[in-house]
């Protein structure tokens, strides 16, 4: 759904699906109790980037 209830018509391509991503973590965060942006945490290593949730153990991939 868009703004005010609309459906709105998105398209796809390249090599990810940004938008089945989008709506996934969106889906995350509903189900997780919509947190606010103060219990989210960003890891940066040598070897990449990991988001999480209250714990850093409980990370995964950005």
């Amino acid at each position: 759904m868009f703004r005010d209830g609309e459906a709105a018509r998105v398209w796809q391509s390249g090599p990810r699906r940004l938008w089945d991503e989008t709506e996934a973590a969106h889906r995350r965060w509903r189900e997780r109790g919509r947190p606010g942006y103060e219990r989210f945490g960003l890891t940066v290593t040598p070897r990449g980037q990991r988001a999480w949730l209250d714990d850093p153990a409980d990370s995964w991939p950005v």
